[in-house]
């Protein structure tokens, strides 16, 4: 019973994947006389949370007294927005709490389960933990590691190219794979893209799948220099999604015109560190787990994938491979590694999935380390 309660908890966790940032997603399920009573889901932006929307549904606060909460992740015991889920437990006189795993965060781990022990509340751990450990894995990585979760995206002709010589790359893939994409978006809670991608394609980088468009991520732009257009799309509605542009501070850009007229549409700047010329990935990305970014999906392009693959800063990388032939003259996904043998070619990938999508395109999943 407790497993099946637990995942029925998951399913619900992972309808609010991606939208929940810098909190974890948590379904929460409540059960009395082997009846369920309340659902819950950690709510957009990570408040309430799951166990007090769960309480608070139940009308009649007496049926909560000998009842079993069930939990995707301990429940939090510590003071923050809003009061400790623990205590609310607690003071409901719940029976028993089982939860399928413990939360890394330093001001709960293990303390929220010692709480409710030592109220003499039965807990039970441990129940199908590592699912619930995989939904949340950019909670885990970003509160345990400090960087977020990263997952790179490359869409490829069958020989492996990104674009044309001219740059052109659109429907590289099919539409299924496309909307495929655009559900990889909606799972995580930002996107990042370099300056050339940006300049050459214009993208608005949103979820524009029915009914998830709410679930359009956060966008990140990586540049040495910011001479960007302010008519480009993916400005146009910065005060409403959040944007943010990663480069390094100096006196003449702070005078910078378009510095300035970036600032009045509502782009957000964080200066990072430089390293051998370029922004410093791991002090950009402990900048944005900072400011409440677990999870990244970065969308292009060469430039960037290659240098987060040479600073082995990637979880998964995602491959769409179409069936198009492009040549010689297109542009390579992956840029100069500095290969000379093949022994010394990249092998840290591990083949997980694949998948077809559609009459034209091909998915590989590979997980790093």
């Amino acid at each position: 019973m407790d497993k099946k309660f637990i995942s029925l908890a998951l399913n619900l966790a992972k309808k609010n994947l991606g939208i929940t940032a810098p909190n974890p997603v948590v379904g929460c399920v409540i059960v009395k006389n082997n009846e369920i009573i309340s659902t819950a889901i950690t709510a957009a932006g990570g408040r309430p949370h799951a166990e007090s929307i769960a309480i608070n549904k139940v009308l009649d606060k007496q049926k909560l007294i000998g009842a079993t909460l069930y939990v995707t992740l301990e429940p939090c015991c510590h003071q923050g927005v809003t009061g400790p889920c623990v205590d609310l437990i607690i003071a409901h006189k719940f029976a028993k709490v089982v939860i399928a795993t413990t939360d890394p965060d330093a001001r709960v781990n293990g303390k929220g389960i010692a709480k409710l022990r030592q109220s003499a509340i039965e807990v039970t751990c441990e129940i199908l933990e590592a699912e619930a450990r995989q939904i949340n894995k950019a909670f885990f990585k970003a509160r345990i590691l400090k960087i977020p979760y990263i997952t790179l995206k490359i869409a490829t002709s069958l020989d492996g190219k990104i674009a044309t010589k001219t740059f052109s790359s659109k429907w590289i893939s099919g539409e299924k794979a496309r909307q495929f994409s655009h559900y990889l978006r909606a799972q995580n809670d930002a996107i990042l893209i370099g300056a050339n991608t940006l300049r050459h394609d214009n993208p608005q980088l949103d979820c524009r799948l029915a009914g998830l468009a709410q679930y359009s991520p956060q966008k990140i732009i990586i540049a040495n220099n910011i001479n960007f257009d302010p008519n480009l799309q993916i400005f146009q509605n910065a005060r409403k999604i959040r944007t943010i542009i990663l480069t390094s501070e100096n006196k003449a850009l702070l005078m910078d015109e378009n510095f300035n007229q970036l600032k009045n549409l509502g782009v957000e700047f964080i200066f990072c560190d430089k390293k051998n010329n370029q922004i410093n990935l791991r002090d950009a990305l402990q900048k944005l787990c900072a400011s409440g970014i677990n999870s990244i999906l970065i969308e292009g392009g060469k430039n960037l994938a290659t240098q987060f693959l040479q600073e082995n800063l990637l979880d998964e990388l995602i491959q769409i491979k179409n069936r198009k032939i492009i040549g010689e003259d297109g542009i390579d996904a992956i840029g100069n590694i500095g290969v000379n043998a093949i022994d010394e070619a990249f092998q840290g990938l591990r083949l997980c999935e694949v998948r077809e999508i559609g009459d034209e395109d091909l998915v590989s999943f590979y997980c790093f380390g």
